[in-house]
């Protein structure tokens, strides 16, 4: 008899060295009801040697409840929203059965030592005690699909060749009717004006045109 309470006492003794941890979804202005989220939404404590999984409970906590002494990284994997990553670090006191644990913020990409500000954390006085509790936080909603933007009418004239068009189409309506209110002074200056400029010189235009450049590099004279 003594025998079997020896043997269920060394099988409880992981147990009983082992932390417990909640870690809770609070709402927050990106997610303003956490029991929205997905029922696949999980969260892992994962080390090289030990790698602890546990899902979401309908209280919208993470809750471990046997995290032996060691440093881990702490992610929430959900479908939804993106969550900051942690670090949790367990190191026992003694040999009174209890556990510290600290949490602190931690940086994808960077050194494990380089740790940010502290989330929260405290000591875990064996299994008749409450869980270490620290919250998590989101950092933003997820967004697979880019929202296509409405129609925009005054978007055409944002445009370059949309305003040369009107500005084109203002002369054309416009010049006959400018022409008509000038004087006969002024309309025979802007015949002339006409005359000696570009639109003018169509002649010169086409002689040019029709410039035989093969032939002159060859000496021939027209």
């Amino acid at each position: 008899m003594h025998a079997l309470n020896l043997l269920t006492s060394l099988a409880l003794l992981p147990l009983t060295f082992a932390a417990h941890l909640t870690v809770s979804i609070p709402p927050s202005r990106d997610l303003s009801n956490p029991s929205s989220l997905p029922s696949t939404t999980h969260s892992t404590l994962f080390r090289l040697d030990n790698t602890l999984t546990t899902p979401l409970t309908r209280r919208n906590t993470f809750e471990f409840t046997d995290v032996t002494p060691g440093s881990y990284l702490f992610t929430i994997q959900c479908r939804d929203y993106t969550f900051t990553p942690y670090r949790v670090d367990v190191t026992a006191i003694g040999g009174e059965g209890r556990e510290n644990v600290e949490v602190w913020q931690t940086f994808w990409g960077n050194e494990w030592g380089n740790k940010g500000e502290r989330i929260g954390g405290g000591i875990w006085k064996g299994s008749t005690s409450e869980s270490v509790s620290v919250e998590a936080r989101v950092e933003r909603m997820k967004i697979y699909y880019q929202e296509r933007q409405g129609f925009d009418p005054l978007s055409f004239l944002k445009s370059p060749m949309i305003l040369m068009a009107l500005f084109s189409l203002v002369l054309i309506v416009g010049m006959p009717y400018l022409t008509e209110s000038m004087d006969e002074e002024t309309k025979k200056e802007f015949e002339e004006l006409q005359a000696s400029g570009p639109l003018g010189a169509q002649d010169k235009a086409a002689a040019l045109q029709n410039f035989d450049m093969a032939g002159w590099l060859a000496g021939k004279s027209k």
